[in-house]
C-alpha cells in the first residue's frame, strides 16, 4: 500500500467521529465509532507497509 492510501484511510477515520456526533441514535453513533477504529487499523497497516508507520502512532 502507498502513503496516499494510508492518508486516505486516516482521513476516513477522522471523518467518522464527526458523523457519529450527527447520528440520531446511540446505535448509529457506536457504528460510526467502530468504523473509525477499523479505518485507523487500515491506515496503520498501510503506513507500516509503506514505511511511514510512525506517522500514525
Amino acid at each position: 500500500m502507498s502513503q496516499s492510501e494510508a492518508d486516505r484511510f486516516k482521513s476516513k477515520a477522522e471523518e467518522c467521529p464527526r458523523l457519529a456526533a450527527q447520528a440520531e441514535s446511540d446505535a448509529d453513533k457506536e457504528g460510526w465509532l467502530r468504523l473509525a477504529a477499523e479505518w485507523d487499523k487500515l491506515a496503520e497497516s498501510a503506513a507500516g507497509q509503506s514505511g511511514i508507520y510512525d506517522r500514525y502512532e
